[in-house]
Formats: C-alpha cells, structure tokens, sequence
C-alpha cells in the first residue's frame, strides 16, 4: 500500500466514524472532528465521550490496517499525514505489532474498582437502608460500572478480532 492510499482509507474510516461526517474538518487536528461539536485544537482526550471515539477510532485503524499501535503511539495526536506515515510504519513492523498484540492478549483484567463499588453500596444499604440517597448513589455507580466494564469488553473483543486478522493464512 502507498502512503496515499493509506491516507485515503484512514479519511474514509475518519468519515465513517465521526458524529457529523459532512462537517469541514482541519486536517492538522482531525480527531477533534471525530465529535459534534468538535473539541479545540489536540483536545479530544478531555472528555468521557472524546476519549472513547477516539480509541474506537484507532481500534478501527488497527483492524482496518492490522496493526497494533503501542501505548506511546495512542497517547500522540496526529495530523493526517503523521497517521498515514505512522500506518505504514506500523505495517512494516510484523513482528512489533505482533508482540504488542500478544501482551495485550496475556494481560489479565482486574475488576478491583469494580467490586470496591459494589462493596460501597452494599455498606451503604446495610447502615442507611433504601432511601432516595442510595438510590442515586446506585444509579450514579450503575454507569460507572457499566463504562467501565463496556470499555473493557470491547477492548478483549477487538484484541481477539485482531489475532483473528493478524494470523498467518
């Protein structure tokens, strides 16, 4: 694949993924496009909503292109032509996609947050019982729970779709 071609495929994803994809978008700090309305220049990470279309965004990359990008590349904020450069890269490194795929693969989740959630509510129902307190509190926790674990479920399915692509045919 050119550099070109790569770069067309990732406008066509960027496209596909955006809240409003018929809206101009600035080309040196795309990913802010990726929300409605768009996020000040490189600052897309700053919100719960920012945050999740812009890892969506790189998953699709990642399946797209398959390649795995390492923690370093994901925390970067690329223009067009950076990314473009950065795919091809990234294709050319078999064995380093491969590595990063298989540690992401081998790391265990841990839902420690999770049940100390839970544990807070059930002590909270045990010494103030059922008020309208607690049922805020369970609901405020219910989304957060439900967040977190969504991100986490995606995150292991897109890792298995991932091995799915990337292996040798």
């Amino acid at each position: 694949m050119t550099e070109q071609e790569i770069k067309d495929k990732i406008l066509e994803i960027f496209k596909s993924q955006r809240k409003n994809p018929t809206v101009d978008f600035d080309e040196s700090h795309f990913m802010d496009y990726l929300t409605y309305p768009a996020h000040p220049k490189n600052t897309i990470k700053n919100s719960f909503k920012g945050v999740r279309k812009y890892y969506r965004f790189m998953d699709e990359l990642e399946l797209e292109f398959s390649i795995c990008f390492s923690l370093q590349d994901l925390d970067k904020y690329y223009t067009v032509d950076k990314l473009s450069k950065k795919v091809l890269d990234r294709i050319k490194k078999g064995k380093g996609n491969n590595m990063i795929l298989k540690r992401r693969l081998e790391q265990k989740e841990k839902y420690y947050f999770e049940i100390a959630l839970i544990l807070i509510l059930a002590a909270l129902y045990y010494w103030h019982g059922i008020n309208w307190i607690s049922i805020l509190i369970t609901i405020g926790f219910g989304i957060i729970i439900y967040w977190i674990l969504s991100n986490k479920l995606h995150s292991k399915r897109h890792n298995k779709r991932l091995a799915e692509r990337m292996k040798p045919q």
